[in-house]
């Protein structure tokens, strides 16, 4: 029996594309996560909206694989660029992972506030690297559609507007961009010896500061409503590209697992 890939999207706009191109038999629900069974090329395949967050997407992440023994996991989605050269509807393929939202705050008494600048990465905001073997399979992939990228995925409960503090995490972390969910799924991954690799389609670029770079500071509708920032159709478009991006992969791996 064919073990299955398990392509993950945190949000619906992540997965719908998907749900449309792909032969769906069947959805089940697992704990409140849902999970939709179906083909390519004569290939099982389970798209999972993991839900947004790194509790959510570990959960997600252990029922599909302790449930359904896949024989690799794409998470994708889209995400925040840290780099100036990396724009909007640009894809990152995550070589690594790293946690950027795991800190030791500097000693503080009361009314001595805070300083962001003093806090240190502490033991947790560790590396894992994607798999070898799925990641070879994408340095294969030519493309003249989309402008791809390779580097390390940020991740953690964070949504960083802040320019400067995008360029503290990027100096020490050397990210090319962040999300809210990769870093749980490398390790998790990792852990249970199961292949997994991370797409990233940029949404917005806060260094450029430009309204075509999906920038929040020239949309002020967005300044005090982050949800809108990933829900607005203005946003919809990378998550369309992100999924397509997949799907051209997923076809890759397919037929690489079939030749194997």
């Amino acid at each position: 029996m064919l073990k299955p890939i398990i392509i993950q999207g945190a949000m619906t706009m992540e997965i719908e594309e998907l749900l449309k191109k792909i032969l769906i038999e069947k959805e089940e629900i697992v704990n409140g996560f849902k999970f939709y069974f179906g083909n390519l090329n004569n290939y099982p395949v389970i798209i999972s909206e993991t839900q947004i967050g790194i509790i959510n997407v570990s959960i997600a992440t252990c029922i599909g694989i302790q449930k359904f023994n896949p024989v690799a996991i794409l998470n994708q989605g889209v995400a925040g660029s840290h780099l100036e050269y990396i724009h909007r509807n640009d894809i990152v393929i995550g070589e690594k992972s790293v946690n950027i939202n795991s800190f030791i705050t500097g000693v503080k008494n009361i009314n001595e506030g805070t300083n962001p600048y003093e806090w240190q990465f502490d033991n947790r905001s560790f590396e894992v690297k994607c798999s070898n073997f799925l990641l070879d399979i994408a340095k294969e992939y030519s493309s003249t559609e989309y402008n791809i990228f390779y580097g390390t995925l940020g991740s953690g409960d964070i949504f960083n507007r802040e320019l400067d503090r995008i360029k503290w995490i990027q100096k020490r972390k050397n990210t090319s961009c962040e999300d809210n969910e990769s870093i749980a799924v490398y390790t998790i991954c990792e852990k249970f010896n199961i292949p997994c690799i991370g797409f990233r389609t940029i949404t917005n670029n806060e260094i450029t500061q430009k309204e075509s770079d999906g920038s929040t500071s020239t949309r002020k509708e967005l300044e005090n409503n982050a949800s809108k920032i990933i829900s607005e159709k203005h946003d919809g478009i990378p998550a369309i590209i992100s999924q397509n991006f997949t799907l051209e992969y997923a076809n890759k791996l397919i037929k690489t697992l079939k030749e194997k």
